[in-house]
């Protein structure tokens, strides 16, 4: 997808993977980085973040991310002059003199996103890539969003594998929660937790970056925008006293909790667990200035026709408990009739359909008839075979 003129990927799981130059990189000196950054001394983190390795690998990363850009983008001249960019860019942050361009603010699919200059973003994404690995052992291990701790498909799995045992749930997410992530609490926990000076300052400078607004230049004190490779690593970290308290909570009892990004689900065998585990969650949102989103939340008994949770619905039957929530199959309905629009072969749109589907089961054991009957015989369901139906009728 293009916004004003630059490649925007709305799916992060194409922005993980390298060029063939990056694999390069990462097969070579990636497991000496990471060795590098869990021995590094916490006050010299700048000192990894400008070193090659690193760098390069913030640099294939950027090309992948960019590589579909409109020619007037930022990022070839940063792929056309990166021999001579590289060394000043090491200097200015090494010198903490180091300064960001405004990013300009644009809607994609009704969200809004910033979008970074190329340098500014391969940038944040080398800080991303050291802070990570050097954060990750004090991160919970309940915040599945984390790279290694399971990631979207390994929380739904473990989810339908036990929710037969509980009767309770706390189903919740925050209302805006990058938007409304406060800097002066960020940047408070930021600093108990990262000793290099340099660092917090070159953080400080990008959540106060200017927001270039239709032409007008906008700045603010919360909220941290969508497009920044920073982002799950700081959502990881602004609700870290949440995962603890009610892991504390959950582990002696036997419950479960599960956190993705600004989602979260507890599982409860009785009222008054689910009750106390409320009150701690609202406590710790409150400590934070985040409050619960007033639709998408959902606390009481597990129902027979079950909750979804990040686009799956998970019922609590022994078997064949998980099928696809009503929100992914009206997606992939919308997906489908806007390739149509837009002319696509018949060939093109089976195989989107077969690698959606490859999507929707792959890691979990998904009950594929009972999730194709639940779509299809849905009012929009239905209104799609129709459309579909009297358009092979013409060909």
């Amino acid at each position: 997808m293009e916004v004003n003129g630059v490649a925007v990927n709305d799916d992060p799981r194409l922005e993980q993977h390298a060029t063939e130059l990056g694999e390069m990189a990462v097969r070579a000196g990636g497991d000496l980085m990471i060795k590098r950054t869990r021995t590094a001394k916490n006050d010299d983190l700048m000192a990894l973040i400008t070193s090659d390795a690193t760098l390069e690998c913030a640099y294939s990363w950027l090309c992948k991310a960019r590589k579909e850009s409109h020619h007037n983008n930022s990022v070839w001249d940063v792929r056309f002059y990166w021999a001579q960019l590289k060394p000043v860019i090491q200097q200015q942050l090494l010198d903490g003199d180091y300064h960001f361009s405004p990013c300009r603010a644009c809607k994609v699919d009704g969200q809004s996103m910033a979008v970074w200059h190329a340098q500014d973003a391969l940038v944040l994404k080398a800080v991303a890539i050291v802070l990570t690995e050097w954060l990750a052992p004090s991160l919970s291990p309940h915040c599945k969003h984390v790279a290694g701790n399971g990631g979207t498909k390994g929380c739904i799995a473990d989810i339908s594998r036990h929710v037969k045992s509980y009767g309770f749930v706390c189903r919740s997410d925050v209302n805006s929660y990058y938007a409304t992530i406060n800097h002066r609490i960020l940047l408070k926990q930021l600093k108990a937790r990262i000793g290099d000076v340099r660092v917090l300052n070159l953080i400080r400078n990008m959540l106060g970056v200017l927001h270039n607004v239709n032409g007008d230049l906008k700045s603010s004190t919360i909220g941290v925008n969508k497009g920044n490779p920073l982002s799950p690593l700081l959502g990881a970290i602004y609700l870290q006293e949440m995962d603890n308290a009610l892991a504390k909570f959950c582990k002696p009892r036997g419950l479960r909790y599960y956190r993705y990004m600004d989602d979260w689900i507890i599982l409860c065998k009785t009222r008054y667990q689910l009750r106390v585990a409320v009150k701690l969650m609202n406590a710790c949102l409150h400590a934070v200035k985040q409050t619960k989103h007033p639709f998408k939340t959902y606390i009481g008994r597990i129902k027979n026709e079950g909750f979804d949770f990040l686009g799956y619905r998970i019922t609590p039957k022994p078997k064949g408990n998980l099928t696809l929530a009503w929100k992914t199959w009206a997606n992939h309905f919308s997906k489908l009739r806007q390739l149509y629009e837009q002319g696509t072969p018949i060939k093109g749109i089976a195989q989107y359909v077969k690698r959606w589907l490859s999507w929707a089961s792959g890691g979990v054991i998904l009950n594929m008839p009972a999730s194709l009957q639940q779509g299809f015989n849905s009012a929009l369901g239905r209104e799609v075979k129709a459309f579909w139906k009297y358009q092979f009728a013409t060909v």
